[in-house]
This record gives structure tokens, C-alpha cells and sequence, in this order.
């Protein structure tokens, strides 16, 4: 904790303060300032910034904790660090119900994207692994990666054995293939989390599905079209 508390003297070397707050929202998916001040001489609180970078050890830490004990009474979704310009500080850690279930919605609200996202990298990554992307060389003689696809659908269904199948079409100037490509594990362990969130802590925001289906512009999806790309279904 030390390193952390001379990185925040440091960003606040160019003031006279004597009190700086610190609060970090935590779940599942996601970390981040919910406020993050500090008082001055003369009792005015004046907001500012830290890059996560610059903190990560203290990121890397909370993640950890909060993963460990998200499964007992000493769960937290919330931390504040107080600290004094003596360098002395205080630690606290709580639970936010009701934040934790908007934070929770306004996750899974936006999964689509994440998921769509990661499944543009994985496939460029494995087609590129894999010598399946078209090539051509530029103007300055370097090797140049050209577009497999122009649209996708991607189908993700849990079973009853509560096992992931999923099917990855792809379509080029209108012809259709199926990618057989493995996902990361970290993106099936996404598929099961949001799964489980939506259909418990959330079921009464959201309708039960066993089956997401992207269908993916190769690009960022429109948030006011989701409807259009995205489907939740229960079969």
C-alpha cells in the first residue's frame, strides 16, 4: 500500500490539500471511480484524476479480494481509501445492494458488444493463425491482412447439461461458411456469467434465455438497433 499512497502524494503535489477520497465500484465485469476528490485548506472538495494504470497494483488487488469473497459475508462491491496529506489513511470495504444490481443490469445490458468485440478479435486472430485472411501487399512493400467477412451470425446455446455449443457463420460478398474455431476460455466463462446473472439476480428484469444469437456487422453494434442484432431466446 505504500507504493499506492506515493503515487497519490505525487498527483497531488501541485495542491494544498489535506484530504483525499478515494471510492472504486467493483463487479463482475468491470471496475472503475465512483469518486475520487480531495479537500483542501480551506474545506473545498475539487475533483481528480489518476490514471488506472498508475494504480493498477491497487486494481489488481480489489479484483482479487473481491473475487475471493464474493461468495461470503465479507463480500464487497464498494471500497473508499482515505488518505491525509500526513500520508496516513483509512481502508473501507461494503456491499451495495441496490448498486450492485443496477451495476449488474447496466453490465449485462451492454454484454452483446463485449461479446461481439471479442469475437471480431478471436476470429481475426485464429483465421490469421491459421493462414485464412486474404493478403496484399501496400504501398511500402508490408504485408497487409484484408477482410475474411463482412457480416456474421453468432449463436451461443447452453444445453441441459449446461454445456456451451455455439456456431460461427460467416458471410463474404453473400456466401455463407461455418468457422470451426475453439473460444478462449475466458469468453466461455462470460457466456456462463451472464447466463447465470440474467437468469437469477436479474430474472425479474430479464425474460429466461438459454440461447444468444449476434449477428454481427463486423463492426461495433448501434445501441439504438440492438433489437435488429441481438436475440435472447429460450428453447
Amino acid at each position: 500500500m505504500k507504493n499506492i499512497v506515493e503515487i497519490i502524494v505525487s498527483h497531488l503535489r501541485e495542491y494544498k490539500w489535506k484530504q483525499a477520497e478515494i471510492v472504486i465500484q467493483i463487479t463482475p465485469e468491470s471496475m472503475g471511480y465512483e469518486s475520487l476528490f480531495f479537500i483542501d485548506e480551506n474545506n473545498n472538495e475539487e475533483d481528480f484524476w489518476i490514471d488506472f494504470e498508475d494504480i493498477r497494483k491497487l486494481f489488481d488487488k480489489l479484483r482479487e479480494d473481491y473475487n475471493e469473497s464474493k461468495n461470503t459475508v465479507d463480500k464487497f462491491n464498494r471500497y473508499k481509501l482515505i488518505l491525509k496529506s500526513d500520508k496516513t489513511y483509512s481502508e473501507k470495504y461494503w456491499w451495495n445492494a441496490e448498486e450492485d444490481k443496477q451495476d449488474l443490469l447496466a453490465g449485462a445490458e451492454v454484454f452483446f458488444q463485449w461479446a461481439n468485440d471479442r469475437m471480431m478479435s478471436m476470429i481475426f486472430e485464429f483465421e490469421k493463425d491459421n493462414d485464412l485472411l486474404p493478403t496484399h501487399y501496400d504501398g511500402d512493400g508490408d504485408l497487409e491482412y484484408l477482410s475474411s467477412w463482412d457480416s456474421g451470425v453468432f449463436t451461443f446455446h447452453i444445453n441441459d447439461k449446461n454445456e456451451l455449443e455455439y456456431k460461427i457463420i460467416l458471410t463474404k460478398d453473400g456466401k455463407e461458411r461455418i468457422l470451426e474455431m475453439p473460444l478462449k476460455d475466458y469468453f466461455i466463462e462470460g457466456i456462463f456469467e451472464h447466463h447465470k446473472i440474467t437468469n437469477t439476480e436479474l430474472s425479474d428484469e430479464w425474460k429466461p434465455w438459454n440461447t444468444l444469437i449476434i449477428k454481427s456487422p463486423h463492426n461495433s453494434i448501434p445501441y439504438d438497433k440492438v433489437g435488429e442484432f441481438v436475440s435472447y431466446i429460450l428453447e
